[in-house]
Parts: structure tokens; sequence; C-alpha cells
């Protein structure tokens, strides 16, 4: 095999996690498959992957080797792919992680209008809410609701989520409802936090056109979007969540909308990923299918998108 065909048939072993499943994405015997991967270890000096019985790890080394090589396989497609638009021809596997909320309710039951579009680009869904690497996970990109900090990554954001403070019909029954922001101090707030131990929970809103900040009560802390909604249906405390998400809980009196004259301002929600010098087909017609279905069920408002780098 060429150089560009052992760093496609590396990326495929990366991506798979073993050599059986890389042979049959690639139609190669298992055997080729190895034996190309011993090839280009020895011609470069260094040790790509860690071997056991069932799975293959990259080493450091072979991360580093595999985001290059990536790059190089993309760049190749793309140009190939100048002479040939059409939807079908876009291949390959997609590794995207998103909050599982949006995964559940939104994305999945709508994945067959992708595959539709694009029925040769596989996808693998990571449906969580934490820090996620790109790099040493493997993962193509992540999908967040937040404004984008990390300057290694490039930031597609996709529109502006409305957020509202929702209570569960039991909560309200035994505590009330919080007229003002100067209420919440007799009220509980769920906290929320990626990573604990969590900071102080708080509730953010707006007054007369100012962000504003209330430190809340809270027994319960969760770390992904599932608990937090289920921590206020089951009258745990106040939830801040997407207005859309909450939609058909609060049409049917499950979860009542408090302090409606105070919402915060929407929060951005954006697709990540590492910056390199090709993006890959298939993550540009996700991102695109991605926002469109975000705007089409109301998940966001109308906006201008647009990439940019961290500061």
């Amino acid at each position: 095999m060429d150089r560009i065909q052992q760093m496609q048939v590396f990326v495929q072993v990366v991506e798979s996690g073993n050599f059986t499943r890389a042979a049959a994405a690639l139609g190669l015997p298992r055997s080729t498959v190895s034996a190309t991967v011993q090839a280009l270890e020895d011609r470069l000096g260094v040790q790509l992957l860690q071997r056991t019985t069932r799975v293959v790890r990259p080493t450091q080394e072979g991360l580093h080797f595999a985001e290059t090589a990536r790059d190089l396989v993309d760049a190749l497609a793309q140009a190939e792919g100048q002479f040939r638009h059409r939807p079908g021809q876009i291949s390959g596997r997609l590794r995207v992680d998103m909050p599982s909320r949006m995964a559940r309710r939104m994305v999945i039951p709508h994945l067959h209008d992708f595959r539709a579009l694009y029925p040769a680009v596989t996808l693998d869904i990571s449906a969580t809410d934490r820090m996620v690497d790109l790099v040493s996970e493997g993962v193509d990109a992540v999908v967040r609701m937040a404004e984008l900090e990390d300057s290694e990554l490039i930031c597609r954001k996709l529109g502006e989520v409305p957020i509202l403070t929702c209570a569960g019909a039991g909560y309200v029954a035994r505590h009330g409802i919080p007229a003002r922001p100067e209420d919440l101090s007799r009220h509980l707030l769920v906290n929320y936090a990626l990573r604990m131990p969590a900071a102080a929970a708080e509730w953010d809103g707006q007054e007369d056109g100012r962000a504003i900040s209330v430190p809340m009560q809270s027994y319960l802390c969760v770390d992904n979007a599932e608990s937090y909604v289920a921590g206020a249906l089951h009258g745990h405390g106040l939830i801040q969540v997407p207005a859309r998400d909450v939609a058909e809980d609060i049409a049917a009196g499950r979860l009542l909308e408090v302090l409606a004259d105070f919402r915060p301002a929407p929060v951005p929600i954006s697709v990540l990923y590492a910056r390199r010098r090709h993006l890959a087909p298939r993550l540009k017609v996700f991102m695109d299918w991605l926002e469109e279905l975000l705007r089409r069920e109301g998940f966001v408002a109308p906006e201008v998108r647009g990439e940019r780098h961290g500061s």
C-alpha cells in the first residue's frame, strides 16, 4: 500500500477501536489491516497503537499522528469532491458528542432525515454533558450551550437558545411561586454542574436590562440534563432550561414557568471542533443539517451563523 492508503487504514483502526471492525469497514482481510499498521509503525520508527486481545488504543504519538493523517485523508476527499458534490457521495464516520436530552429528544428522532440525504455517513453519537477532550477521545465535534472558552477549538454558532426558569407542579403546591428575584431566598434550586464538587447554586436572570445573579439554597446537584429536569419534575427545586426542551412538560402542566419577567439572556449553542486545515465534508453537512433542525423545531431563534476562533 502507498502512504495515503496506510494512513486511511490507520485512521480507520483508531476510529473503530479494533482491527476486526476496521477490516469490515474497509472491506479488507484483518491480517492485511494489521500488517499495514505494523508496516506504518516500522516506517515511522514509533509505536502508534497499544494492542490487547480485544481492543487497540492509540499511544500519545498515535493520537497526534491520527489527527495529522485524518487531515490529509479529509483533504484528499475534499479535493476529489470538488468534482462531485452530490450528497450521496459524502461518506465516512463522524463522532459527535452532545447534551443527552438534545440527543434523545431531538436529534435521534430526526436522524432518518439526515440518513436520507447522506446514506454513506455513519454517526457515532455520545450523549453527555461533561467536558470532552476531542483529540484523546477521538471525537470530531461537540455540541454545547455555552460561550466559547477553548482557544484551541473552532466554534460554529448555531443560534441563541431562550432559557426559562421552571418549577414542578408539586413544588409550587408546597412552596408557592416566586414573584420577584428577592423571593428566591425562600426557595430551592436544583444545582447543575459539569464538575464536582459544584460551585454554589445561583439563579441567573435579567432585571431592567441588566444581568443579575441570586445565591440560592440547594440540596441536590446533578451533572446531566436528564437528571436536571427530573429534579424539577419531582419537586426538588427550580431549574433553568431551554424553552423548547420543556415545552411539552409545561403544556401538560407538569412544569410551570416562574419569574417570566426576569428571564436570563439567551445562551449560544455551538458546534466546537479541532483546528484543521480542511473541514471534513461529513462534518460540514452535519452542522448544516443540525442548525436547520434546531431552527425548524424552535430550539433556537433565527440568527446569522459564523465561525470564529477562541480569543
